[in-house]
């Protein structure tokens, strides 16, 4: 039997059981699915959504799309070769007969050859697995009405515009539509403005409609490459931030000159990677949020290695890669590079640390 067959043994009350072994906290429920906090990293907020008709995992602020053989590696902490322990844990949790599973507590296993192939190309199957554009019509329930409070923060009216950005009334939350580069609708995000809202679920959530959530593997994608394709690949450079709203802040910064897109989190997918490639840049500009207090910090460090390992050890052997580092404290913590305006944003730009090729 194969890890996708007994994937799809596995019931609802399984997985349950499985996700409650792990320390999960259920915050949401209905007949669609789950969100618990983030086990798959050890983290607390409630950004972990699991879909019961696909079976798959969404974790919302670092791993992306998983199945439950990958959230129970990233809970137990096990590398790759490991994988068989994630299978074995499973097993025993959920009392799956050894013999006729081929898994369990002994060292011996008849046959591997599925473990392997499972390794190398299970998560890159899903990542890559084709977006389903859906109907924009839906954008017509929500209303063109925009915060004052984003207009403060340096996003004009027009780029909201521009950016088909709209307004819930009933849930109270800014709607940001994300397109592809072909200008189709892949996915809803609502931005919320309750604050026992953002304290249970975060700022940012999938949009549902119904009983339809309007979500899509945002490692798939780049926000705003719609709009600043043509930019980017006239300057040969292009600007990696984490979120949405950065790239409308540069957008009423410098208009059609602008070549931000946002990762929409702060790892790079291989998808991601290979859009870059297709975009013919020479220049990446890593500027993620400041995510430390002080440069001589543990955190300061911790943070340093997470953008090394994550994004440009992923990307310094086809491009000439710079990080914007704030040494100057014109930044506030967790303040994005775009948070303080233009003229902030040239000076941080104007002292960025090149990295350099990876030969």
């Amino acid at each position: 039997m194969t890890t996708q067959e007994i994937k799809e043994k596995l019931s609802d009350e399984d997985v349950r059981k499985l996700l409650l072994e792990m320390g999960a906290d259920f915050y949401y429920e209905d007949d669609d699915m789950w969100i618990t906090n983030t086990i798959c990293h050890h983290g607390t907020k409630p950004k972990l959504y699991y879909h019961k008709d696909s079976k798959l995992f969404h974790c919302y602020t670092e791993c992306g799309q998983m199945d439950i053989f990958d959230v129970v590696m990233g809970y137990k902490g096990y590398e790759q070769e490991e994988f068989q322990k994630a299978i074995n844990w499973i097993c025993i949790k959920l009392n799956i007969d050894n013999c006729e599973y081929g898994f369990g507590k002994q060292e011996q296993i008849s046959d591997w050859e599925f473990i392997r192939k499972y390794k190398k190309n299970s998560r890159k199957e899903i990542e890559t697995k084709s977006l389903v554009p859906y109907d924009k019509n839906i954008l017509n329930i929500f209303q063109k009405m925009y915060t004052k409070d984003w207009v403060t923060e340096g996003i004009s009216i027009e780029t909201m515009e521009k950016y088909n950005v709209l307004y819930s009334t009933w849930q109270q939350k800014i709607i940001i539509p994300h397109f592809d580069i072909n200008n189709q609708l892949i996915g809803v995000r609502g931005r919320s403005l309750v604050d026992e809202d953002i304290e249970l679920f975060g700022k940012y959530t999938p949009f549902k409609v119904g009983r339809r959530f309007y979500n899509h593997s945002l490692g798939q994608n780049l926000f705003g490459l719609n709009h600043n394709m043509k930019t980017i690949q006239r300057k040969r450079k292009i600007m990696l931030v984490e979120a949405e709203k950065s790239v409308f802040q540069t957008d009423t910064m410098f208009g059609d000159d602008n070549f931000t897109v946002a990762l929409c989190g702060s790892n790079l997918t291989d998808y991601q990677k290979s859009m870059l490639l297709m975009l013919g840049v020479r220049e990446v500009i890593v500027a993620l949020d400041k995510q430390y207090q002080t440069l001589d910090s543990d955190e300061c460090k911790k943070w340093a290695k997470h953008i090394k390992d994550k994004i440009i050890n992923k990307l310094s052997s086809y491009f000439l890669v710079s990080v914007i580092w704030d040494t100057s404290d014109m930044l506030e913590y967790k303040d994005s590079p775009t948070d303080k305006g233009k003229d902030v944003l040239l000076k941080l730009m104007e002292n960025k640390i090149y990295v350099g090729t990876n030969d």
